[in-house]
């Protein structure tokens, strides 16, 4: 089967988003006394991602969560107060954003062990939401990653050639 290498960023990219599975839960109230989101109150949820398992999953390195909410007059973003992560306004990172900021859209980082191996789930990752008006409003994240190459393009050997050897 031949391949084009210009076809690999889109089947990366298509690997992504068929193969790999977001799930955001229901975002919660911070208060056990709660039931139910209000304006001033705080409130958190989890991302999980799972990667494809054998045979068709690859191992994923450099995983970046894209994590947005869709109406920040509504509810924000609370930047994760986290030594293990780093959030950054774009996927090239730059400086960090300062934990405790609120933001619609951010990019968050595991700082080691950003990796996704084949079969896995990630820890969940949990991020608090602030509660500004009355509304509704969707939380949505996908991740960023890069293919593992030495899965894309594995070390192997070819087959032997042989031949007989006869000595009279």
């Amino acid at each position: 089967m031949p391949i084009e290498l210009v076809d690999i960023p889109a089947a990366v990219a298509d690997y992504l988003d068929t193969q790999v599975v977001t799930v955001v839960s229901a975002v919660t109230p911070h208060q056990a006394r709660q039931d139910v989101l209000t304006p001033g109150a705080d409130g958190v949820f989890t991302v999980t991602v799972t990667n494809a398992p054998a045979p068709d999953g690859v191992r994923l390195i450099n995983v970046s969560y894209h994590v947005r909410i869709s109406d920040g007059s509504i509810a924000q973003l609370v930047v994760p107060p986290s030594a293990a992560l780093a959030s950054f306004d774009t996927l090239t990172g730059g400086t960090p954003l300062p934990a405790g900021s609120t933001r619609t859209a951010m990019f968050v980082r595991p700082l080691t062990d950003a990796v996704l191996d084949v079969g896995a789930s990630s820890p969940p990752l949990q991020i608090d939401v602030r509660c500004v008006h009355r509304g509704d409003a969707k939380i949505t994240c996908h991740i960023h990653a890069d293919i593992d190459r030495g899965d894309l393009f594995p070390t192997s050997q070819s087959p032997n050639g042989e031949q007989p050897v006869a000595v009279l």
